[in-house]
């Protein structure tokens, strides 16, 4: 009876097992959103709407309701995502001319450089989940991303961490990073995911409860 009762729909052992299809399932589609690349921000948006709902314990319809989200916040993503590709697409450009720069002056700019990457991500990791659980414009959103990341500095720099860790392992270890690349690629993000929500539904918690 009790091996029978592991596998109900109730049991503990089938709540952990379908939230953890769920997680990768959700950076399945999420990757497979990411892909036109202009998609990004309403991708992300939309992993976090689901995302916050699953650590709630929320019942929810994965699917259908990350595409729901997915459509509403597209138009209102699309200046994020470019906003994002271009601080992207400036620190590759930086650091890939910088790298092959041995002066003095090249050590000072690429310390601004690596600044920039890490408020940058600071920053990023609010954004996308305050676009999925709050209605607002896009210059209040990012300002209080920023007003969240300043104020909540431990847990900033566990998901700056968390957010930024494939790329210290490539940078770190290319070959055993491109050897399971296929693998991140498909779970990563979820997990990631996962892990910021965590701590982002405590601080959004704690924020609707003051106000």
């Amino acid at each position: 009876m009790a091996f029978k009762d592991t596998f109900r729909g109730d049991s503990t052992y089938s709540q952990i097992m379908t939230k953890v299809f769920d997680i990768f399932w959700l950076s399945v589609i999420s990757i497979l959103c990411c892909i036109p690349v202009i998609t990004i921000g309403a991708s992300l948006s939309s992993l976090y709407y689901v995302m916050l709902k699953l650590v709630r314990d929320e019942e929810t319809a994965v699917t259908r309701n990350y595409f729901k989200a997915f459509k509403q916040n597209f138009v209102q993503s699309l200046p994020v995502t470019l906003f994002l590709l271009v601080i992207i697409g400036i620190l590759t450009a930086d650091f890939h001319i910088l790298g092959q720069n041995g002066s003095q002056n090249a050590s000072i700019i690429y310390g601004c450089c690596v600044v920039i990457l890490l408020a940058a991500a600071a920053v990023f990791s609010y954004v996308f989940p305050l676009m999925a659980r709050y209605q607002n414009t896009l210059r209040r959103t990012f300002e209080n991303a920023a007003r969240l990341a300043a104020s909540h500095l431990w847990q900033t720099v566990v998901m700056v961490v968390v957010n930024l860790f494939p790329l210290g392992w490539f940078l770190i270890s290319a070959e055993t990073f491109a050897a399971v690349f296929w693998i991140w690629v498909f779970v990563g993000m979820g997990i990631q995911a996962f892990v910021n929500s965590l701590i982002i539904r405590k601080i959004f918690d704690k924020l609707e409860v003051e106000n």
